[in-house]
């Protein structure tokens, strides 16, 4: 973004001319909080209909029009609408997606900037471009109307994700715990007791209950907590994606759809993956697999680096920088012994691929495939 960018007109198809004062800009304020603040008052003003069917942007000082400026919008409002200075969103603990701010009231015009960031969004699906946004899987699951669960915790608290997962894995009967269906949260800067539901106070976890337990911590967390939030941001969405057409999509396809395809370095992959588990890099199973890597489409590396670490992004530095629960967490591909029909399956906390020891190259590409397109939905067998 220029600098001397401090102001810029917005046109509609039906060449309506919508202007930004620039008398309006603080001696404090960012070229870009004007973008920010104009383009959500325009987008305010004008009619849907007139946004469906196009879109024009010119910068004041600036002869540039067309489809270039139009994208450089969309990505200058991408970076504002994760600005930390807006108190929408904040950073995940992998470092490369965002969150909605439980505590975004803070800023007075929270709902409102909710509900413009879901209209940027909508807008950017509708009129096919490209966002600069990667958010949690959770808050994809949220634009799709798709529950919530306590793996998708693990994206703002890890080791909070590892007590849940080690309650559904392990018998909690003798152990004393006492958890009733009630948790200490913030609740406004004070710490306050929340009923998970009615009379939750009074009822104890159970090793028969603990499921639901669990779930309904999730859903406090991940959804109640943030409910107001994701409301604006779906009213914005909504008004140009209907949840008819949107919900045909799974979280992994809408991350795609809305930010793109990575560039993902094959090579730098291999160069940084670990094997446990009786495998190592001379082992035919890896060597087939990294065989179908290099020779697979970037659509479906991608799906692959979604499938086993739950993000399609690369941090910065590389795959020597992918981090896990607890941090840093290198690609591990793992040995399971193989039966007829097992797919490939995956641990995203600790970015594990666990791959069946195959008995060709061409049984590895099919069932890792298989998995990649279907890993969503649970299948371990097919």
């Amino acid at each position: 973004m220029k600098e001397k960018r401090q102001s810029f007109s917005f046109f509609c198809q039906s060449s309506q001319r919508i202007n930004v004062d620039a008398s309006r800009i603080t001696p404090t304020s960012s070229p870009t909080d004007s973008v920010f603040r104009s383009s959500c008052e325009m987008v305010s003003k004008s009619t849907n209909e007139k946004l469906k069917q196009g879109i024009a942007v010119r910068f004041h000082g600036e002869e540039g029009m067309g489809q270039g400026v139009v994208r450089e919008w969309f990505d200058v409002l991408s970076n504002e609408i994760i600005n930390p200075d807006y108190g929408l969103f904040t950073q995940s603990a992998d470092g490369t997606t965002f969150q909605p701010n439980s505590n975004s009231s803070v800023n007075p015009d929270h709902l409102n900037y909710f509900c413009f960031a879901g209209q940027v969004l909508g807008l950017a699906l509708y009129h096919r471009q490209l966002v600069n946004i990667y958010f949690t899987r959770s808050f994809y699951k949220h634009i799709l109307g798709i529950p919530v669960n306590y793996q998708d915790v693990a994206s703002i608290d890890p080791e909070y994700a590892k007590n849940l997962q080690w309650i559904l894995d392990n018998d909690i009967s003798d152990l004393g715990l006492e958890l009733t269906f009630s948790v200490e949260t913030d609740v406004f800067g004070a710490m306050a007791e929340v009923p998970l539901k009615p009379g939750g106070t009074g009822i104890l976890v159970t090793q028969d209950n603990k499921a639901e337990y669990v779930q309904l911590v999730t859903e406090l967390r991940m959804t109640r907590a943030i409910q107001p939030q994701i409301n604006a941001f779906l009213q914005g969405f909504h008004t140009y994606i209907p949840p008819s057409l949107i919900q045909l999509f799974d979280e992994y396809e809408l991350e795609l759809l809305l930010s793109g395809l990575p560039e993902i370095d094959v090579q730098d992959w291999k160069k940084n993956t670990e094997y446990t588990s009786g495998y190592d890099l001379q082992e035919p199973a890896v060597q087939w697999f990294w065989n179908v890597v290099e020779n697979l489409t970037q659509e479906d590396r991608v799906l692959l680096l979604q499938f086993v670490t739950g993000s399609s992004r690369v941090p910065h530095g590389g795959f020597a920088y992918l981090m896990g629960g607890s941090g840093l967490q290198k690609f591990t591909i793992a040995a399971v012994p193989f039966t007829s029909h097992l797919l490939p399956t995956s641990s995203t906390c600790i970015n594990m691929l666990k791959l069946p020891e195959y008995p060709s190259q061409e049984v590895l590409k099919d069932r890792l495939l298989v998995a990649c397109h279907c890993g969503s939905y649970g299948y371990t067998m097919a």
